[in-house]
C-alpha cells in the first residue's frame, strides 16, 4: 500500500514489552530512494541515544491506531551499540549495529515492473541537461561529505525547492512509500504558494534528474508549460485515491 512518510513520522514504536517511543525522522537512500531506518524518539526511557531501526523488522504496520510493532524487548535495544543523539550516523557505527542486531540493510529495493504513466506531467527533451545542473552537489560530497551511505533525512528534504527545465515548480510537501517495498515511489509538490489552498502534483522519482543537497534544490525532467496545463490535485487524499 502507498503512504505518505510524514504520516509515519506520527507513528509510535512498540516493542514486546511495551512502546519504545515515536518515529521522529526516516533515513532514506539517496540513490534508490529506498527507506532504510526509522529514527525513533526513546527520550522518555533512553535519553541522550539516537535509536535506528530498520523496516525488515517491522512486524506489523497497523495505520488505524498509527503504531509499528518490532521484534525487540526494550533490553535489546538499551544495550545496542550508541550513536549518540545530535550526530550523524558514521560508517563504523552503522557497521556495530549491524553486527549486534544481525540486520540484512541492503535489501533489494528493485521496483515492481509496472505500466502506469507519470502523475503530473512528463515531457520527454533530450536537451533538458543543457539547462539543469549536472549533480552540483558531487564536488562538495567529495570534499568532505561524511555521509558515506548515502543517507539522507525526510525531515530535512521536505521543504526542498523543486524546478523543472524552465523554471521552478513549487517545494516538496510529502513523499509516498511503498509500504511492502520500503521504498518511496512520489515526491508530492506544491506549486501554489497560498499555504490556505492546495495544487499538488505528483512525480515518480525516476523524473527526479539531480538533488543539490547542499543549496535545498530538486530537479525534475518536466517543464512549467507542461504543469500548467495538468489539472492538480486538491489534496494528499485524492492523491492517494488515485494510485
Amino acid at each position: 500500500m502507498q503512504f505518505y512518510t510524514t504520516q509515519l513520522k506520527n507513528y509510535s514504536i512498540l516493542a514486546k514489552d511495551g512502546e519504545m517511543g515515536k518515529i521522529k525522522d526516516i533515513y532514506f537512500n539517496d540513490q534508490n530512494w529506498g527507506i532504510r531506518y526509522a529514527i525513533v524518539d526513546t527520550r522518555k526511557w533512553l535519553p541522550g541515544r539516537k535509536v535506528l531501526l530498520p523496516p525488515d523488522i517491522f512486524i506489523n504496520v497497523n495505520k488505524d491506531d498509527k503504531y509499528v510493532a518490532v521484534e525487540y524487548d526494550k533490553e535489546m535495544v538499551r544495550n545496542s551499540p550508541p550513536v549518540p543523539e545530535n550526530e550523524d550516523l558514521t560508517k563504523e557505527q552503522e557497521s556495530n549495529l549491524v553486527d549486534y542486531y544481525g540486520w540484512n540493510v541492503f535489501p533489494d529495493n528493485a521496483l515492481i515492473g509496472t505500466e502506469r504513466g507519470p502523475i503530473g506531467t512528463f515531457e520527454p527533451n533530450r536537451s533538458v541537461k543543457e539547462k539543469v545542473p549536472e549533480e552540483p552537489h558531487l564536488q562538495r560530497e567529495q570534499n568532505g561529505d561524511k555521509n558515506e551511505k548515502h543517507l539522507r533525512s525526510e525531515d530535512e528534504t521536505i521543504g526542498f525547492k523543486v524546478h523543472a527545465k524552465d523554471g521552478k515548480i513549487g517545494k516538496l510537501v510529502d513523499m509516498i512509500y511503498d509500504s511492502e517495498q520500503w521504498k518511496i515511489n512520489y515526491i508530492v509538490v506544491n506549486s501554489n504558494e497560498n499555504l490556505l489552498e492546495e495544487e499538488l502534483y505528483i512525480y515518480r522519482v525516476e523524473q527526479i534528474k539531480t538533488v543539490d543537497w547542499f543549496e535545498k534544490d530538486l530537479y525534475i525532467n518536466d517543464s512549467v508549460k507542461g504543469i500548467s496545463s495538468s489539472k492538480p490535485f486538491t489534496s494528499k487524499d485524492e492523491i492517494i485515491a488515485s494510485l
